[in-house]
């Protein structure tokens, strides 16, 4: 009689040999060379040049290093409102990278490439842990590690690189939680039905909440991508009923840790709404459907779709516009993934996969590739609402699953050659996916490093003019201490938060403006303008600058850049000689500026259609933090506004006391306008509140809320 072999021993068996595809066709020594290898060389290709590559600095990498070197100076905001409102991890984690290396713009960067690399690891352990496919692992971290979009995203002094490093992590954690149990006497359908997900662990559930929770604090798309979890618990409870029943308390753990993690920030947002001014930038094509305009949606969704393999984001600032977040290969290999993944959704229980699988590795298969799935589905969210513009750092949510489903088609075809020839064609697929991620990484360094960084457009972006302007003046400390630089973004939190990250020197004393319709005169016997080629002087100051300007140098960049040079003027236009004193006489707005000369073109009469234009010349006072606007109004008998213009071009946060300006203003008279006088009116206003700062004159009589400084005369044609 034959011996038979036991159903216990069947199992075993069949146990053993569903394992199979897992092993890595290499030694786990080989494994963990290239492992140790793709980490190192994508940490190189995030750290290295960072200082000249991206070229320069934005404002948002300026804003994000001033609110880190303000967290070490005692600020400790739980969301700093500057840049339309930012959740404040990144800072917070720069700060601390900046008691390393240094309050620089370096520091920042390093944070951005720090959390980069990090996601390179967590990419490999998530699908590592939950495959237990080393493969896949490898083969996921190289195509992130090698990828324009993240070598871009990681060398980006942007917030939002946080995200994914969080969700991940938290991602981890909850599979950890995670154990399925099954009976393995019994490898019928109805036994592997009866197997069972549990918890673990619970406190991997208590660790991914915490994540979790801290995902909030990263960037505004944290805000969808939590659904990912309960969705994933949900997905698997109706394809295959009753299998993580005993696992709900551990999501409910989850969400209930980061709940609470997440509640400060919550809390805060709840009570100043206003601090979120991004999201109602972004809210429009919503606002649109719930009027009924299905039209910006319906674009935006066409759009995001393809931005994967057709066209990608639009904004040189981000991208290569147009460039695809992965090239042809990739993409063929992409959709190949995205299939195989969603088959295996329904593979586990059908009749042709018994004998070949347990329900442990069944359970890894279709829970990995459905957590992806629904990662990729949800991560990409932001780019179907708002559009491509902008869309690399907005739907970087899904940045490690986007790199798991080519890798995925790799290990499917590989596991197909094995069965069709043997090891030598799986082998053969692994070299052929090797080789072509070495082309994909070399295209994505030359697209990188050479097309993006040196791109006209990226350098404008980036402010290499204005980072030109500041390595100028610390190689030049002969100049000095008192400096104008024209910009024709002289805010606060615009090129002078580029100029606290980027210059060296701490003795100069920078008067920022807009020359184009500004000209400072400091309170220094002698000072040093810049003029870039985007900000010139306006041709009113010609005569200005030729009696008390003397050219001194001209900084030359790049042939093709749009801001080619920049003009540097010794000046001796002296502040103090136009004080009220001085002046001999001057009206007072507020105890911030003082009026001491009006001059109106042109003089006397116009005709409707033409241009008026009020040059006015003021002293300052008293430094002061609000945001002041200077107004010149042509007004009808009626009092009515015919013409107006609102605009001051030397923002009120950098003045000095002693210090003076021309302010120039224009505007035309509309074509309908009938013949007759109009009042020139000027004045001073505070914003976001639009209160005028009252007149006074020299005896401190008031004089309401403008002042009345001179009349036209329109005339008939």
């Amino acid at each position: 009689m034959t011996n038979q072999p036991s159903p216990l021993s069947e199992a075993k068996t069949h146990h053993r040999r569903a394992r199979k595809w897992e092993r890595l066709p290499l030694p786990q020594r080989v494994e963990l060379i290239l492992f140790i290898l793709i980490l190192v060389l994508g940490a190189a290709l995030r750290v290295v040049a960072l200082d000249s590559a991206p070229p320069g600095l934005t404002h948002d990498e300026a804003d994000h290093g001033m609110d880190a070197a303000g967290v070490l100076e005692g600020r400790r905001p739980i969301y700093f409102t500057v840049g339309y409102g930012r959740e404040p991890l990144y800072d917070y984690v720069t700060a601390g990278v900046m008691l390393i290396v240094g309050r620089s713009y370096l520091a920042s960067r390093l944070t951005a490439a720090l959390f980069g690399t990090v996601l390179l690891i967590l990419t490999y352990l998530w699908v590592r842990r939950a495959t237990q496919n080393g493969g896949l692992a490898l083969a996921t971290m190289a195509g992130l590690a090698f990828s324009f979009w993240g070598i871009s995203t990681s060398r980006q002094a942007l917030r939002s690189v946080t995200l994914p490093v969080l969700y991940m992590a938290a991602a981890i954690a909850m599979r950890q939680g995670l154990r399925v149990e099954e009976d393995i006497e019994d490898d019928s359908l109805l036994g592997r039905l009866r197997a069972r997900v549990r918890i673990n662990r619970w406190w991997w559930f208590i660790l991914a909440g915490a994540f979790l929770g801290l995902s909030f604090y990263t960037y505004l798309a944290a805000r969808l991508m939590w659904a990912v979890f309960p969705a994933f618990f949900l997905f698997l409870s109706l394809t295959q009923p009753g299998v993580i029943r005993r696992a709900w308390p551990g999501l409910l753990v989850m969400l209930l840790v980061a709940a609470l993690v997440a509640m400060p920030l919550g809390v805060y947002l709840l009570e100043h709404p206003e601090a979120e001014a991004r999201i109602g930038q972004l809210s429009g094509p919503l606002e649109a459907l719930l009027a009924g305009d299905i039209g910006p949606l319906r674009q935006n969704v066409r759009a995001g779709l393809g931005m994967i393999t057709i066209r990608g984001d639009d904004l040189w600032l981000y991208n290569i516009p147009g460039k695809p977040l992965l090239g042809p290969v990739m993409s063929l290999l992409f959709y190949l993934g995205v299939s195989v993944a969603v088959l295996s959704l329904i593979g586990p229980y059908r009749p042709a996969h018994r004998g070949r699988r347990t329900y442990d590795e069944a359970f890894r298969i279709s829970s990995s590739n459905a957590f992806m799935l629904l990662t990729l589905a949800v991560g990409i969210v932001p780019a179907l609402i708002t559009g491509v513009g902008a869309s690399n750092t907005r739907v970087i949510g899904m940045q490690p699953a986007l790199y798991y489903f080519p890798a995925l088609a790799v290990v499917w075809m590989a596991d197909w050659a094995r069965q069709q020839v043997g090891r030598r064609g799986e082998t053969a697929i692994w070299a052929a996916y090797g080789v072509m991620i070495l082309i994909v990484g070399a295209r994505a360094i030359n697209d990188y490093f050479a097309v993006w960084n040196n791109a006209r457009d990226v350098r404008v972006a980036y402010h290499t003019t204005l980072v030109e302007t500041l390595r100028y003046l610390d190689e030049h400390p002969e100049i000095g201490p008192d400096v104008g630089l024209s910009t024709i973004t002289p805010g606060r939190f615009h090129d002078p938060a580029v100029a606290r990250m980027r210059l060296e020197r701490d003795d100069l004393r920078i008067r920022w403006f807009d020359g184009r319709a500004a000209l400072v005169y400091p309170a220094a016997q002698e000072s040093v303008l810049f003029f870039p080629e985007v900000a010139p002087p306006d041709p009113a100051f010609e005569g200005e600058l030729r009696r008390l300007g003397q050219p001194f140098d001209r900084i030359e960049l790049r042939p093709y850049d749009f801001n080619r040079t920049v003009d540097v003027i010794v000046w001796r236009g002296y502040g103090p000689e136009f004080s009220p004193e001085e002046a001999g006489q001057a009206v007072f707005f507020g105890d911030l500026l003082s009026l001491v000369d009006v001059l109106v073109l042109p003089d006397g009469e116009v005709h409707a259609g033409d241009g008026v234009e009020i040059r006015t010349t003021w002293h300052i006072e008293q430094a002061t933090d609000e945001e002041i606007v200077i107004f010149s109004q042509a007004l009808d008998d009626a009092s009515r506004v015919v013409g107006q213009q609102d605009l001051l071009s030397v923002p009120a946060w950098d003045w000095f006391p002693g210090d003076a300006f021309v302010q120039v203003h224009r505007f035309t008279i509309p074509a309908d306008t009938p013949p007759g006088t109009l009042r020139l009116s000027v004045g001073v206003y505070t914003r976001p509140d639009i209160v005028r700062l009252p007149v006074y004159d020299d005896d401190g009589t008031p004089l309401g809320d403008h002042l009345i400084v001179g009349t036209i005369e329109v005339v008939a044609p």
